[in-house]
Formats: C-alpha cells, sequence, structure tokens
C-alpha cells in the first residue's frame, strides 16, 4: 500500500473524530444517529488493459446493507457493511492447457468510511454530498463454464476463490456520492472507482462502478 493510501485512511478515521469531539453550543447541535438499511443495483465497467490494447465490459449487479449515519451540524459519517453481487466475463486455461470462457458471479462485502456535508435540511428533507473510502474484499466466485464440443466439454457450474484465477481478495475503492432523506426514505447515487489492480495478473484491471440504492431509516 502506498503512502497515498495510508494518509487518505487516517484521513478518514482521524477527521470525524475531531469533527463529533468539538465542543458544542447546545443541545441542538448534539449528534443524531440513523440507521440504515438499504438495497440497490449497480452497473460495473471492467476495464482490462492489456498489450494489444484496452478493452472493457459492462456487466450488471447488485447490492444490499445496513450501517449507521452520524450527523452533526452540516457534517456527518457514514460506516456501512453490504453484500454485493456482480457479473464477470473471465478466461482460464484448464490442466491440459485449453483455454476456456467462463461467464462469472463475484460475490464480495464492502466496508465504506464516508464522510461528507449537508448543504440543506428541513423536517422532510435533506441532502448529503459525501466522499468515501471503501474497503473492498471478494470472497468467492461463482463461475458457468462454456460447452466446448471440440474439447468435448459440458457446460459446467464451479464455485472457485479468488487464487484460483488470479483476483484480487483486498481492494481499495474510492467513492463519492450524493442521497437524500425524504421523511424515513433515503436515495443513493454513487460512483465508485478502483484505486489498485482487480486482478494479480501482469496487466492492470480496474472498474467504474455506477450504484443507485434505497434504504429505510430508523
Amino acid at each position: 500500500m502506498t503512502m497515498a493510501k495510508r494518509w487518505l485512511i487516517a484521513l478518514f478515521l482521524v477527521a470525524p473524530a475531531l469533527v463529533f469531539a468539538w465542543p458544542s453550543a447546545s443541545s441542538a447541535q448534539q449528534p443524531k444517529l440513523d440507521i440504515k438499511v438499504f438495497f440497490g443495483g449497480s452497473v460495473t465497467n471492467y476495464v482490462s488493459l492489456l498489450e494489444t490494447g484496452r478493452e472493457q465490459e459492462i456487466f450488471g449487479g447488485w447490492q444490499v446493507g445496513f450501517g449507521a449515519r452520524v450527523r452533526r451540524r452540516k457534517a456527518f459519517v457514514e460506516i456501512l457493511f453490504s453484500f454485493n453481487r456482480w457479473a464477470l466475463a473471465l478466461q482460464e486455461a484448464d490442466a491440459s492447457g485449453n483455454v476456456l470462457s467462463l461467464e462469472a458471479q463475484v460475490n464480495s462485502f464492502e466496508l465504506p468510511l464516508i464522510m461528507g456535508y449537508i448543504p440543506y435540511k428541513n423536517p422532510l428533507f435533506k441532502l448529503f454530498l459525501y466522499a468515501g473510502y471503501v474497503n473492498h474484499f471478494n470472497t468467492r466466485i461463482i463461475a458457468t463454464v462454456g460447452a466446448n464440443a471440440a474439447l468435448g466439454i459440458e457446460e459446467t457450474t464451479v464455485r472457485l476463490k479468488p487464487k484460483d484465477v488470479d483476483f484480487a481478495i483486498y481492494q481499495a475503492i474510492g467513492r463519492l456520492g450524493v442521497n437524500f432523506d425524504v421523511a424515513m426514505f433515503n436515495f443513493d447515487f454513487n460512483y465508485s472507482i478502483s484505486l489498485n489492480s482487480a486482478t494479480k495478473t501482469s496487466y492492470r484491471t480496474s472498474y467504474q462502478q455506477l450504484q443507485v440504492n434505497l434504504a429505510y431509516l430508523f
């Protein structure tokens, strides 16, 4: 991990403590806690920077999760946990050296650390702008191996660990987003970009992702 990434993580750990530890002049400025349960969909642009050029594919996915949001004055922080599933196309060589095409579903979970600003709020509507550092962990790949009559291979489904296909277990992700509360509902739109390669191959692979989430606030 580079020094810049270490400083980024430190910022997201220290800054919320400073904001919420600052003395308050009135009880109205005491921190307010919201519990959030959410689900949503995503679109992922997966990019491979090969020697032959840049290749990209677009895949759909979904996520579900929960977490806590703490507000004070115009600032807020969120710590969320989510389970994510997104699609991926791979090519992998078998024990005989045959190159097989795989259509895979990637299971992962995320722990975003989010800080933001509240430019406008009233009793029924609140607007939130934020940036975050996302800890992303790939846990399982469920792959369908395409049939190949010439090689005598039938279509099969296999469960793989990330290391079985040189996929990264941990990814660092940067995120920008906007969300708003309407009564007890929260609508979230965010953009994420990977900060390190998604695979352990010799060429760099990365992705950009758009998420839309709907949450219920407690």
